[in-house]
């Protein structure tokens, strides 16, 4: 859960003595890009896709059972692209974007620290403030098409709420 995930990064911080959150979605989409102004920080091409990122494509249909009984193939899965994995990937599976960052796209959507509320909005927006809203999400998973894990495609759960689909990474405020 993003409460989860926050109290981690709370651990960490008093662990190491040292600030680290979860990234706001400017950050991470910032992160994302890096410095392109592009969809995804690979080859706009569904087939390049699968050297990159690890999103819901033909591997996924690999489920047997699961994939039956949840009915993926009509809705989720890219053919014939295939990334080789069926679920979440080892971190560093795929090619990193241009600032050496892994699984931007993919493999798991990540929990920010922003709230998830509608555009447009500033940094300062008295919303981002409300406790107990919505909070936003970012990246897409092994289970969405690469449509879903562009870079500036969001989603929103609730704080409480586990997500199969959803992890998060650190942002340290200390480094240089």
């Amino acid at each position: 859960s993003w409460q989860e995930a926050r109290a981690f990064c709370d651990w960490l911080s008093a662990k190491t003595g040292k600030r680290f959150s979860l990234p706001s979605e400017a950050q991470w989409e910032w992160a994302c890009r890096a410095g392109s102004a592009e969809r995804w920080s690979f080859p706009d091409s569904p087939a390049a896709s699968a050297s990159f990122a690890n999103l819901a494509d033909s591997a996924m249909l690999d489920l047997g059972r699961l994939a039956r009984l949840e009915k993926v193939r009509p809705f989720m899965a890219v053919d014939p692209v295939d990334d080789k994995s069926t679920v979440s990937a080892p971190v560093g599976s795929y090619q990193p974007n241009r600032w050496g960052l892994f699984d931007m796209h993919g493999n798991v959507a990540e929990w920010t620290s922003s709230a998830y509320v509608p555009y447009p909005f500033s940094p300062g927006d008295p919303r981002h403030a409300a406790a107990g809203g919505r909070r936003s999400v970012r990246g897409g998973s092994w289970y969405e098409r690469a449509d879903l894990a562009r870079s500036a495609c969001r989603t929103g759960y609730w704080p409480w709420q586990r997500v199969f689909n959803v992890g998060f990474r650190v942002v340290c405020q200390d480094a240089k």
